[in-house]
């Protein structure tokens, strides 16, 4: 099973641009606006951002594990323990670098998949209100930027020339726009990043509410698409990628847009399909190809009854149904 030396991968590429490397392997690492995120692997060849195979690799991982689990994610020490502790070096890799907006989407991902697996909902919550103070602890270890935005969120004319420009920057975007947009290639305001943090700030100011609105509503028929593929799955290892693969997409697009109409601090994070980006846009294709190949095996299902393995109450997980394959232990 390939799941466990992806998620070594993702783990090792990581550690790399983290650590100091000696001799010739020391220029691997590059830092950017304060941020060491990207392995520049030649002159010749696009730099990788690891924390995006960090994406696939634990829904990928996750999703066997969860699998194989069974009805052990129920127990707290047998199934919550060992999730968190897959899942915390992800985390602090990710945050170290720093990198908080895929800090969020791993969390977002991961617990996707735990409550997608039929964890117990006091366990669950249990989980999201620590994992919320220590995302508060790690948010502050870092350093006075995460505050920073947060105050540009509340209030971007507090500092509009220098922190909070950006922010500034796409609601007069977003306002040049109106509602039908100035016409492709048009731009009147310019925004930092455009081409792939806050290019939605593009789409809404060359086409305006309507194109920014149907640019979200493909976003909704993908969610769709996605969460019907999941429930229609052959068996939970399927069935738990294609609600990972979809929630990762979905939540990724529904915080780059909120950063654009400033409901969501500035995270740097990309829109899925749409952002320029080497990296982002190579993994979220594969993964989208995951997910196709998932649904050419979708059967067909009508009410799904309560097996022995399945649990939350009435009987049946959210994922997994009456049909189900082994899966090889990984």
């Amino acid at each position: 099973m390939a799941s466990v030396p992806l998620a070594a991968l993702a783990l090792i590429l990581l550690v790399i641009v983290l650590v100091p490397l000696p001799g010739p392997l020391r220029g691997l690492a590059v830092t950017a606006n304060g941020s060491t995120r990207w392995l520049h692997l030649g002159p010749f060849l696009p730099d990788i951002h690891p924390a995006e195979v960090a994406k696939l690799a634990l829904v990928v991982y996750l999703s066997h594990w969860l699998a194989a689990r069974g009805m052990g994610i129920r127990s707290f020490w047998h199934g919550t323990v060992p999730f968190v502790i897959i899942v915390v070096p992800f985390l602090l890799l990710i945050v170290k670098e720093p990198d908080l907006g895929t800090t969020g989407v791993v969390v977002f991902i991961a617990f996707s998949l735990y409550f997608a697996a039929g964890a117990k909902l006091l366990h669950a919550i249990l989980t999201a209100v620590v994992g919320g103070i220590g995302g508060v602890v790690l948010m502050l270890s870092v350093g006075h930027y995460p505050i920073q935005r947060v105050q540009c969120l509340l209030d971007p004319w507090s500092d509009p020339i220098n922190n909070c420009y950006q922010t500034v920057q796409s609601l007069q975007a977003l306002s040049a726009g109106g509602l039908f947009g100035i016409g492709l290639g048009n731009n009147r305001v310019s925004v930092p990043f455009d081409v792939n943090d806050f290019i939605f700030s593009v789409i809404a100011q060359e086409m305006g509410l309507v194109g920014g609105a149907v640019v979200i509503g493909l976003f909704v028929a993908f969610a769709y698409a996605g969460f019907r593929t999941a429930l229609r799955a052959p068996d939970t290892f399927g069935g738990l990628m294609a609600a990972g693969i979809t929630a990762w997409i979905c939540f990724q697009a529904l915080i780059n847009v909120g950063v654009v109409v400033t409901v969501v601090p500035v995270t740097g994070i990309t829109l899925p399909f749409v952002s320029a980006g080497g990296s982002s846009l190579t993994v979220s294709l594969a993964a989208v190809g995951i997910l196709l190949s998932i649904s050419r095996e979708t059967v067909e299902r009508g009410w799904i009854s309560a097996s022995a393995d399945s649990g939350r109450g009435y009987g049946g997980t959210y994922i997994p149904g009456s049909r189900r394959r082994p899966i090889a232990a990984g």
